[in-house]
């Protein structure tokens, strides 16, 4: 999945060529005008990194960042300022930026501060995180786990169930209620799945979701949100209990049991993964 960064700045021109520059490099870029703007975007949507200039209106680049970090304490910041301004910027390094970047924005400079923003953060961060990531006994990738021990005859039959849908970027996924489907199977595009206000997982081509709502009817906890263009093809309840009632009780009991692996193997690395931020961050 693409890195995603938001840049803020109250000069449309340094936002565009800001963008320019680093979607040229294969990055996702969004904009704001100034910090309220940001912290709005924040509220529906996920970021990587933040461009963030340091003199703005409404509220300094100072503020914002220390409000990012109140949202997401594991954020990389680049300040960015004018040569006036570079003790502010050096205040919010010691404050918690990663670094500054300094005016007029020079696309070489730009592209290795950022270059290095997210090797920092790997750093820092990714070994804790595939300390806490789930062993070998977690979902398999090249073949949905739910699809463990049916015959390649089963499998052609059950996709036969799902009907296929696309969403566009930004587009919520209907899962696990009364009103929709039960189980969904990705085909395409990539997915996050948001737990309240906190994403707990990304969804790519072969991964399942909403397993528990088969064994639990309406049993939705979570929502799911289209990062890319998606194709996801999704199963009826009702069709996939007729269709067991035709196979037979055997298939079904290997079905509810891998459905179960599915949902225990799921939830154990969301809540490895909110555990690892707390102990990142401290917080209780």
């Amino acid at each position: 999945m693409k890195k995603h960064i938001l840049v803020v700045d109250d000069e449309q021109s340094i936002r565009e060529i800001c963008k320019e520059f680093l979607e040229e490099e294969g990055y996702k870029v969004s904009l704001a005008v100034d910090g309220q703007d940001a912290l709005d975007k924040m509220n529906y949507d996920d970021f990587d990194l933040f461009l963030v200039d340091m003199v703005m209106p409404r509220m300094d680049g100072l503020e914002l960042m220390k409000r990012i970090k109140k949202k997401q304490p594991l954020a990389v910041i680049i300040i960015s300022t004018g040569f006036s301004s570079i003790e502010g910027a050096v205040r919010a390094v010691h404050a918690g930026a990663f670094q500054y970047l300094s005016k007029p924005i020079n696309a070489e400079e730009l592209l290795e501060i950022v270059k290095k923003g997210f090797q920092y953060s790997e750093d820092l961060y990714g070994p804790l995180q595939k300390a806490f990531e789930p062993g070998p006994e977690a979902i398999q990738k090249g073949e949905p786990l739910m699809f463990h021990g049916f015959t390649p005859e089963e499998k052609v039959d059950f996709m036969a169930l799902g009907r296929l849908r696309k969403y566009d970027v930004g587009e919520h996924i209907p899962v696990g209620n009364d009103k929709s489907d039960s189980i969904i199977l990705v085909e395409s595009g990539d997915i996050s799945v948001w737990l309240s206000n906190t994403t707990v997982d990304y969804l790519r081509k072969g991964d399942t979701w909403s397993e528990e709502s088969f064994i639990l009817a309406g049993s939705a906890f979570t929502t799911l949100r289209a990062e890319t263009a998606v194709r996801v093809r999704h199963f009826d309840r009702k069709r996939m209990l007729d269709f067991f009632a035709y196979k037979g009780e055997k298939l079904l009991k290997r079905f509810m049991i891998n459905l179960v692996n599915c949902t225990f193997s799921k939830w154990r690395k969301s809540i490895q993964r909110i555990v690892m931020l707390k102990l990142v961050t401290g917080e209780r």
